[in-house]
């Protein structure tokens, strides 16, 4: 035998014995049972024989006391040693017992009057190894009519004799050996069919396994793959939207970009109060003429870089570039109190820049800035190509204040002198000519009132340097 069937035989044997247990116990309290109802089925037929013959059954008629008593003595000989009769209101009208019944009467349960409407009993055990069974009977007034109106009851008390003990356990014990040996020789029985059974249960367990490792491997071998290939995608699809992102910020603002990349759409914002920055070289139409394409090109994306870096230092936002002209503003899309100061300090450093490039540069390039504040609406267009711009008539006077202005100053409106006159020095200009717009007040910015700021060349400017 293998250590597989020594374990199947341990696991029968096991449930066989604990099977064995359960139908001797089920076996011994169901045979004791049926000896019990046995006994009890015979005492009420003789004891409801004996009341209808001395009719004692109808308590309602006269002398029904006396019957009554004449039953129990009667009865209290026979099948019960204890007969009891009481009527429909729990008088008790006749009591008779034998030596026995006396013996255990003062041992019995009390019990309020009688109440049941059909006979039944109990079995109790009494002090001194008495073994009784109590009988409760209602008494009806029709012999036929089971559920006729109740007249009395009877109660019987039936001391259980030693013999008749024994007898029940004999055949309660008899029962029970039968259940469990029945339970033994099924295990037995089952052990070869069990044993056939998981040998071929293991078998095919195993090729299902076996099958099932194989499956799983190449499973896991899919799966490695495809999170290799899936992880490559991943970070080539991250590389892209991160080259996306850097692309979509390069031509609009971030706040801008970020809410264009979740929604779709980017919806026009009126901004009350900004500053514009305009910017143009002077006499570029001949430079152009002279210049190679490729060299003018050049020279513009430097110095355009260069601006480029200097508004971003500066918290300046670059909107566009037209040919020569560099647009940019301050104060959108996030709102700021120092958006004029932020504008003319871009405009002063971009002097700066060029006189120091020009000072070792070939080509030299002279620059006109304008800066004007106020209302403005911003908005992206396009759908394909999208583009961040601005509209507003103050859009169209900083472009006057750069055309009305003059080389390597920074021309200011009287609305952004306002806004700078605590920081900066500026110098009034009177009320000058400007295409399309009349006469406005204009002034130039001479140089930051902070003390320790280097002057940077050009004209009685006196600026922060190119930083």
């Amino acid at each position: 035998m293998n250590s597989f069937q020594k374990r199947t035989a341990i696991r029968i044997a096991a449930i066989s014995v604990l099977l064995a247990f359960v139908a001797s116990s089920i076996s011994w309290f169901v045979a004791r049972e049926h000896e019990e109802e046995a006994i009890v089925s015979l005492a009420i037929e003789e004891s409801s024989g004996l009341l209808r013959h001395f009719n004692a059954i109808n308590l309602d008629v006269p002398k029904s006391a006396e019957h009554a008593m004449d039953a129990a003595r009667t009865i209290s000989g026979g099948m019960f040693d204890i007969a009891e009769i009481y009527d429909r209101n729990g008088r008790k009208l006749a009591e008779a017992m034998t030596p026995e019944g006396s013996l255990v009467e003062p041992s019995l349960p009390k019990h309020a009057a009688p109440s049941y409407v059909a006979a039944s009993y109990e079995s109790l055990n009494l002090p001194g190894g008495y073994w009784i069974l109590r009988v409760f009977v209602p008494l009806r007034a029709s012999r036929n009519d089971a559920t006729g109106p109740i007249s009395g009851y009877f109660e019987g008390v039936r001391v259980v004799p030693a013999w008749q003990r024994d007898q029940i356990f004999v055949s309660s014990l008899i029962m029970a050996l039968m259940a469990g040996l029945a339970s033994v020789l099924c295990g037995a029985a089952l052990y070869p069919v069990v044993v056939r059974l998981s040998a071929d249960n293991e078998r095919k367990t195993r090729e299902v396994l076996d099958s099932q490792t194989a499956l799983i491997e190449g499973l896991q071998r899919s799966e490695r793959e495809l999170e290799e290939k899936v992880s490559q995608r991943t970070l080539e699809l991250q590389h892209a939207q991160v080259r996306t992102k850097e692309l979509l910020h390069n031509i609009l603002p971030v706040d801008i970009a970020d809410e264009l990349s979740a929604t779709g759409s980017a919806r026009p914002v009126r901004h009350e109060s900004v500053s514009i920055l305009f910017t143009d070289f002077s006499e570029f139409t001949q430079a152009v003429a002279t210049m190679p394409a490729d060299r003018m090109v050049a020279e513009l994306n430097e110095i355009f870089a260069a601006f480029d870096a200097i508004t971003d230092d500066c918290g300046v936002e670059k909107i566009k570039t037209i040919g020569d002209a560099y647009m940019a503003a301050a104060g959108l899309p996030k709102p700021c109190a120092d958006h004029a100061q932020r504008c003319v300090r871009a405009g002063l450093r971009m002097i700066g820049f060029l006189a120091n490039r020009n000072a070792t540069a070939a080509f030299k390039w002279s620059l006109r800035v304008g800066v004007h504040s106020g209302p403005v609406v911003a908005g992206v267009v396009g759908k394909r190509k999208y583009a961040f711009d601005l509209w507003g008539d103050t859009v169209n006077v900083a472009s006057r204040m750069e055309s009305s202005g003059e080389i390597d100053r920074v021309n200011v409106s009287a609305y952004t002198y306002d806004l700078i006159r605590e920081e900066f020095d500026c110098e009034y200009r009177g009320k000058v000519e400007a295409k399309g717009k009349g006469h406005i007040d204009m002034y130039f910015v001479k140089g930051a009132r902070q003390a320790g700021v280097p002057p940077i060349a050009g004209r009685d400017v006196q600026a922060a340097g190119s930083g």
